[in-house]
């Protein structure tokens, strides 16, 4: 993949937020801009850590989720 957000070599969260803004159209300032790339690195350190749990290669998802 290109854009693995869980490549660390490919993935930036300054460029993502950047762009994403960009695409939005949203009025954020660099005071908010630095605050939502922090927040974006913050929930991937955290992603990461479900990102990284081992799962079984013939593993099958449910056909349907019941609570």
């Amino acid at each position: 993949m290109d854009n693995d957000p869980t490549d660390d070599r490919t993935y930036d969260s300054t460029l993502y937020v950047q762009q994403a803004v960009a695409l939005l159209g949203l009025p954020v300032s660099p005071a908010q801009l630095s605050a939502v790339i922090e927040e974006f690195e913050r929930v991937r350190a955290i992603a990461q850590t479900v990102l990284d749990w081992p799962l079984p290669d013939d593993l099958e998802a449910a056909p349907r989720f019941e609570p």
